[in-house]
């Protein structure tokens, strides 16, 4: 800006708490945590006199993902700019495992689906964020922590910032997150948030806003240097979709134009009003947070609230009417219309959050069923238990999350259930019509997608892998007894 001594605010409050926020309320910042993790990345790649482009296998040869080209030639641009092409399997960790075993989960990584060629296209994926920051905390022999601390929050005074959401909790400071319900307002378990601990490099800081301002204008203050190259002037994989934003909007339709729709390391790369923004969202289980920055006109914008999916597109209209005044333009975004967005200009449909074949599906408890019950495994999931229930049929359980599976009426192996991952509110039917888990079972195997659309994961049953190993053994035993003269 051009006084950067202004600075405009907007804070509401805790609603259950009837309390206002202010400076040192902590937001949860979600994955514009991982714009942190880069800058950590680039302090300790520079150090050991590497660069974001030098293949990992060079100097960290037991990293490895799915075929032998993507481990040879990876690079941390390809994890940082979600490149890798392999499937997200977020399921893993949201599911709120009992333990999550950093280096358990880097030689699982193998075993990932290939989605895509190799850097043909973006496919967001946490877990390479984190794999990134186990290979720098290894060369750094840091923690991901005490580098954040030796590199980001000391140097900039960010004293009230967290780096994990169960030190932001201790607090008592931390903002809330609530899930819309026709009209009411129900808050999420209080824990739900610290399973993104398991992950926290790619999301999991808490901060303030008075914090937060510090971090941006460090940003935009060296963006001609430092951050240029970082951020700005990368070469920017297309997403092939608008990114981060509920609508994408354009002057024949709406008063102004936005389009965000490249990726960078860790920021999408786009324009408003004709002029280069970056700019990335982070979701929690209860809160979105949204940053833009522009270098142009030397501003930093930090929104954030909670309110389910209704979040993302408040804190997206917040932050063009914040940038209209920026711009020296009246902001189209007003009281009569930010609620009804993207109505005048569009006509406003709700977004229709049912399963549509959910009908299709009943409850069954034949006892036949029975022969599904059972433990399924996967290499990257684990164990998946199936059991049967009288006057409640098949039941699934992961982790923490179970759930009653219903049989397609068409179908004798189709199922599907509401899952009540802990992420949840308390009272389920909230949600439970947006949390699908489908499973089928076939050959004596189990195949889901553990709630990631387009997913087909194969869980092999352990009786039937034990008693290969049974028959293998005895196959070995026949050969041995046939060669005894």
């Amino acid at each position: 800006m051009e006084n950067p001594s202004i600075d405009f605010k907007i804070v509401l409050g805790d609603r259950d708490k009837d309390v206002p926020a202010d400076d040192n309320t902590l937001f949860g910042i979600g994955s514009t945590t991982k714009a942190m993790t880069a800058i950590i990345a680039d302090k300790v790649l520079k150090a050991n006199n590497l660069t974001w482009d030098t293949p990992i296998s060079k100097f960290y040869n037991s990293f490895k993902l799915p075929g032998e080209d993507r481990t040879k030639l990876v690079t941390f641009k390809d994890l940082y700019a979600h490149e890798t092409c392999v499937s997200r399997s977020d399921f893993w960790w949201a599911s709120g495992p009992e333990t999550f075993d950093i280096d358990e989960m880097m030689s699982n990584l193998q075993f990932l689906e290939s989605k895509c060629e190799f850097r043909s296209k973006f496919m967001y994926n946490n877990l390479m964020y984190v794999a990134g920051s186990h290979i720098i905390e290894t060369l750094a022999n840091k923690s991901w922590a005490e580098l954040m601390k030796e590199h980001i929050l000391d140097p900039l005074e960010m004293t009230a910032t967290k780096t994990s959401f169960r030190d932001a909790l201790e607090t008592g400071n931390a903002l809330r997150g609530f899930e819309p319900f026709e009209g009411e307002f129900y808050p999420f378990q209080i824990d739900s948030d610290e399973i993104i601990d398991l992950v926290g490099q790619a999301g999991s800081v808490h901060s303030t806003a008075a914090d937060m301002n510090k971090y941006l204008r460090h940003i935009i203050e060296n963006n001609g240097s430092r951050y240029a190259d970082l951020f700005w002037d990368q070469t920017a994989v297309d997403v092939g979709r608008y990114f981060g934003v509920t609508e994408k909007i354009e002057r024949d339709t709406f008063p102004a134009d936005s389009e965000m729709s490249h990726y960078t390391i860790s920021w999408v790369k786009g324009e408003y009003e004709g002029e280069e923004v970056i700019a990335h969202g982070g979701d929690t289980f209860t809160t979105h947070t949204f940053i833009t920055l522009s270098r142009e006109r030397e501003y930093g914008i930090f929104s954030s609230t909670t309110g389910g999916r209704k979040a993302r597109s408040v804190n997206q209209l917040i932050t063009w009417f914040i940038q209209d005044m920026i711009m020296d333009k009246t902001p189209w975004i007003t009281a009569d219309n930010i609620c009804t967005f993207p109505a005048p200009w569009r006509n406003a449909t709700k977004p229709d959050r049912s399963d549509p074949n959910w009908g299709d599906y009943d409850i069954d408890t034949s006892p036949k069923l029975k022969s599904w019950a059972g433990t399924y495994s996967n290499k990257i999931f684990g164990d998946v238990t199936v059991s049967f229930v009288e006057d409640q049929g098949l039941h699934l359980t992961y982790q923490r999350v179970n759930c009653t599976l219903r049989r397609k009426k068409d179908s004798e192996n189709e199922f599907r259930c509401h899952a009540n991952a802990p992420s949840l509110p308390k009272n389920q039917s909230l949600v439970q019509d947006s949390r699908i888990l489908n499973a089928r079972f076939k050959d004596g195997n189990l195949y889901s997608d553990m709630m990631e659309k387009n997913e087909n994961y194969l869980f092999n049953s352990c009786i039937t892998s034990k008693l290969s190993a049974y028959s293998f053994f005895l196959l070995i035993l026949s050969f041995l007894f046939s060669n005894i003269p």
